[in-house]
Formats: structure tokens, C-alpha cells, sequence
């Protein structure tokens, strides 16, 4: 992680991308879909997975631009990466139909996926980026957290019918070997993470889907976040 780069226009990757590479990406992110059915079809060899100049491979591109089809035709090949960055940001553009179009793909089998941020993501899977910012989201947003921010009610139902939830933060003072590592090795990064939890639970999309009584656990965590106040600096706006 600490070897991201600063910038999406240096990325080595897209200065060595073939002509029929440049066409896959050019095709994903127009909506073309004959040209994207055919090369996929004719040509076995195509690496589906090459960036162009911002680090965005031809999923990001067809899901940033909304073509449904296109990112239909591209889940269904095999070793396709960057799903996760792919259902992030459908969801932060509010993109219902192409949610739930990569919720339908063999990834979302696990249903820890939903759970589980970047970081915590293992780093050899590729289900989310981890070269030349290739994701533009927090390493500690889930799926979840994130419909949640952009108050996206009906992405949130999806979300909670497959299981997927948000994560109450430990206690501040908790000694579990996770948070006194997360603490010791980057506090900020720590306590925005934690932030970033409470928001989502806060949010009310998430509060009005997931709780029986929704008022009162709204006046349960603004005492808890009253008094996290006073402890966390981080937390006093």
C-alpha cells in the first residue's frame, strides 16, 4: 500500500498498451457494444484488465460512464479485477441496475465481500486496486458504508437483504490487537475509519432499514457520539 503512486498520469502500465488495447477501453468507456461483444469473443488473449492513463480499467470505465450492457458482457469473463471498485463506484453514482448487476457476480458468493473494506481486503485478489490509485475511495469504506453516506435507500434494502451490515466501531480504550495496531501504526487513519462507521450508522437510509425502532437508536448514538466527543478530537464536529 505504501507503494501507491501519487498520480494517475504516471502510470507506467498505459504507455505499454497495444492499439487493440487502447480500442478495449476506448469501447468500454463510449458504450460501444458490438465492438466489446466481438473482441471478447475473437479474441481469447485480450488482457480485460489493462488501465488506461488514469489507472481505470475497462469495468470502471463502462460502470463510470453507465453502460449496463457493457459491464454485463465484461462480468461474465473469468480473472476479471477491480470488482469491488466497480460495485463502490455504481454505488456512489446512485446506478441501481448496474449494483445489482455486479451483486449477481460469483465474488458477491462470499458474502464477506460486502463487509469487508480494501484494507481489509487480501491484497493478492484484485477484487479492489492496489497500484497507481486506482481507486479514488477510502481504504476503509464497505459497500454498505458507502450507500449509506450517499443516503442511497434503495442500494442500502440490497445491501441488507444480502447480508451485508455496518460494523459498530470498537470502544475508544479497546486493547484488542487490531485496534492497538491500527492506533500505533496510523491514529488519523484510525479514528476515519471509525468516523466513517458512525456516519453510516447515523445515516438515515441505514438507520430507517435496519433498526425495529429507528428513533431510539438514533438517540443512543448521538449520546455515544456525545461522548466520543470529548474523547477524540476527531470527533467534535
Amino acid at each position: 500500500m505504501a507503494m501507491r503512486r501519487p498520480a494517475y498520469m504516471f502510470n507506467a502500465r498505459y504507455n505499454s498498451l497495444s492499439p487493440t488495447e487502447e480500442r478495449f477501453l476506448e469501447a468500454a468507456e463510449y458504450g460501444n457494444i458490438p465492438v466489446i461483444r466481438r473482441m471478447l469473443e475473437e479474441l481469447p488473449d485480450l488482457n480485460v484488465n489493462c488501465v488506461d492513463y488514469m489507472g481505470q480499467n475497462a469495468l470502471q470505465l463502462a460502470v463510470a460512464s453507465e453502460h449496463l450492457e457493457v459491464t454485463e458482457l465484461l462480468l461474465m469473463k473469468e480473472n476479471l479485477a477491480r470488482i469491488g471498485d466497480a460495485l463502490l463506484l455504481a454505488i456512489s453514482k446512485g446506478y441501481i441496475r448496474i449494483v445489482e448487476a455486479i451483486l449477481g457476480h460469483q465474488s458477491f458468493a462470499d458474502t464477506s465481500k460486502l463487509t469487508s473494506s480494501p484494507l481489509q481486503t487480501e491484497t493478492q485478489d484484485d477484487f479492489f486496486a492496489y497500484d497507481e490509485d486506482g481507486t479514488r475511495f477510502s481504504h476503509d469504506i464497505t459497500p454498505i458504508i458507502l450507500a449509506s453516506h450517499c443516503h442511497e435507500y434503495e442500494i442500502v434494502h440490497i445491501l441488507l437483504r444480502k447480508g451485508a451490515h455496518i460494523a459498530r466501531p470498537h470502544d475508544y480504550f479497546c486493547k484488542c490487537n487490531s485496534c492497538l495496531y491500527h492506533q500505533r501504526h496510523d491514529s488519523f487513519s484510525h479514528s476515519r475509519s471509525r468516523i466513517n462507521a458512525y456516519k453510516g450508522l447515523a445515516s438515515p437510509a441505514y438507520l430507517s432499514l435496519s433498526s425495529e425502532d429507528p428513533v431510539l437508536t438514533a438517540l443512543e448514538l448521538s449520546n455515544e457520539l456525545a461522548v466520543l466527543a470529548n474523547i477524540e478530537k476527531e470527533f467534535k464536529e
